[in-house]
């Protein structure tokens, strides 16, 4: 056998492990898109009180407790610390002394972090105040320096 050929077949023979390899496993795809989880936010002094976007057209959403029904306005997704309502396409937001939803910016007001387990608190980044509610339907949802039982949550998943 000739050396010289010898690498050419090589070549050959590796091409051809290459493709049959493909045939078998597949092709690589490019990343899929996660998708979207969805979230219902209940407040831990009410088993019916849910974290409420309203008021939106205004620019600034208010938040309030309303009953719990997963409607489009208490419907939430979180990813990377930003909580983002898809109806109104607003984020929950706050400057410190109010907590509101704005246009999603993903600026550092409108990250939160959670503590583990369940119920949870729900911490500002920016300010390290909590979200706190009195559990009843109509409240506004407050920042709160300190965490007691109006500042627990459940987090629920609904899609």
């Amino acid at each position: 056998m000739n050396v010289k050929k010898r690498p050419a077949r090589l070549a050959g023979v590796a091409a051809a492990i290459a493709f049959g390899s493909t045939l078998l496993v597949g092709a690589a795809t490019p990343a899929q898109a996660v998708p979207a989880v969805y979230y219902q936010v209940i407040n831990g002094n009410s088993a019916n009180s849910c974290l409420q976007v309203v008021d939106v057209p205004t620019g600034k959403g208010n938040l309030v407790l309303g009953n719990c029904d997963r409607s489009a306005k208490q419907v939430w997704t979180i990813v990377n610390g930003v909580w983002t309502n898809p109806a109104s396409g607003h984020c929950l937001d706050g400057n410190g002394a109010d907590v509101y939803t704005y246009p999603c910016n993903y600026g550092p007001y409108q990250h939160y972090t959670t503590t583990s387990g369940s119920p949870k608190y729900i911490r500002h980044s920016q300010s390290l105040k909590y979200l706190h509610a009195n559990g009843i339907v109509g409240s506004h949802v407050v920042y709160a320096p300190t965490t007691g039982t109006s500042s627990r949550w459940v987090i629920d998943q609904v899609g």
